[in-house]
């Protein structure tokens, strides 16, 4: 039940966002403050070699990617570590994340930005960014269980990074509007903590149940 009502309250932020931005903005062109932002990364580009790491980083936050590492790592947790519990968790997630985006991107048929050429790989509508979703939800979903499961912390410093390379790359390509991606960003925060709750409990009754 908290599972579906996360899925809900996720897509009604990604609605909540759409709204304000139509009502306050230009949803067709972009808002002021979108266009400013995205001339602003072309007139301050960094060197090439940041440039070719930028229009590298949205491999690592893509479902294109990430559905055959997570299938991977499913795997693994149900059959090799014997943690089914994670192993449908990290399932559960990677498939609302990837779920919510063309469900929204077919409520919200937004242009892509047309500044400059755009550059990298990207598809369908442009609101919202679905990378932007499934590198804050899946991601952290897969740090929170390596930590659970082996105690690390190292994969959030080294995937904070990632993420946050991963949101900009979207807008300095051009391939999307900074409302898509902040959009997208709060969606994907809201999937995460909303199973996370879900699977705690979940983890919680079984324990109790185990006990009885």
């Amino acid at each position: 039940m908290t599972i579906l009502a996360g899925y809900s309250f996720a897509f009604l932020i990604g609605m909540a966002f759409a709204a304000w931005a139509e009502r306050f903005g230009d949803w067709q062109h972009g808002t002021g403050w979108e266009r400013s932002l995205l001339l602003w990364t072309q007139a301050h580009k960094p060197p090439q070699w940041l440039d070719s790491l930028i229009y590298a980083s949205p491999w690592l936050g893509t479902n294109i990617t990430l559905i055959p590492g997570v299938l991977l790592c499913v795997w693994w947790l149900w059959a090799r570590a014997k943690r089914p519990h994670f192993a449908v968790r990290l399932l559960i997630v990677q498939i609302g994340s990837y779920v919510l985006n063309p469900a929204l991107k077919a409520l919200y048929d937004r242009p892509r930005p047309d500044l400059f050429p755009r550059r990298g790989w990207y598809g369908w509508s442009s609101y919202p960014s679905g990378h932007a979703i499934a590198s804050i939800s899946v991601l952290f979903t897969l740090a929170a269980i390596l930590y659970r499961e082996r105690g690390w912390t190292w994969p959030y410093w080294v995937l904070v990074p990632i993420s946050l390379m991963s949101l900009y790359s979207r807008i300095y390509l051009g391939v999307h509007w900074p409302i898509d991606v902040l959009a997208g960003a709060v969606v994907g925060i809201v999937w995460l903590l909303m199973t996370s709750v879900a699977f705690r409990e979940d983890h919680a009754r079984g324990g109790t149940r185990d006990a009885g």
